[in-house]
């Protein structure tokens, strides 16, 4: 009796290309995405500085060249647009990681599945005295899916709290820029 099933191993090769497919996929879409967003945001800014650029070469007097420069060197609009910028870049990693870890558990379910199946068949073709090894070799692979979906929680934990960081940093950043931007205003 062979315990080596052919087609199945050519199913799992299969859905493993798959599996790259999908992932190498996610990866160039997300790639896109990014490009698209910096390809906008470096649009947006070109453009603001040629506005800036046509309204000093419109300034007729020092008065007009004062009021121009104030409004240039507004802390809290350039905070706020890098802060947006950011949130948008984080969103992208985060929506990206999530997608491919998604694919990925599905993977390592299916083939944990896989070879508990194996090991139902080689349990039940095992020579007689050899339960001990068996129930061995079953409690070992319970055990390796008890720390890979441990391990899984703590990735998903540790990206929970390096988001809950980002957020709070942005919205300090967005803030730090409103209270300089309302003391620059007071002291006018």
């Amino acid at each position: 009796m062979s315990f080596f099933n052919a087609e199945k191993f050519q199913d799992a090769q299969k859905a493993n290309l798959d599996l790259l497919q999908q992932i190498s996929g996610k990866i160039f879409s997300s790639v896109e995405q990014m490009s698209q967003l910096q390809f906008k945001t470096l649009q947006a800014t070109t453009e603001e500085q040629f506005n800036g650029f046509r309204k000093l070469l419109s300034v007729r007097d020092p008065q007009g060249f004062a009021e121009l420069q104030t409004s240039l060197t507004q802390p809290n609009v350039q905070a706020e647009r890098l802060s947006d910028y950011n949130r948008q870049v984080q969103a992208l990693i985060v929506d990206t990681h999530s997608e491919i870890a998604k694919l990925a558990s599905r993977q390592v379910e299916a083939g944990t599945q896989q070879v508990r199946e194996f090991v139902e068949v080689i349990s039940k073709n095992a020579p007689a005295g050899s339960e001990p090894v068996v129930a061995g070799f079953k409690s070992s692979l319970a055990n390796a899916g008890a720390v890979f979906e441990s391990a899984q929680k703590a990735v998903k934990q540790a990206a929970d709290a390096a988001q809950s960081g980002f957020e709070a940093a942005t919205s300090a950043t967005a803030a730090a820029g409103k209270t300089a931007a309302g003391a620059k205003a007071d002291s006018k």
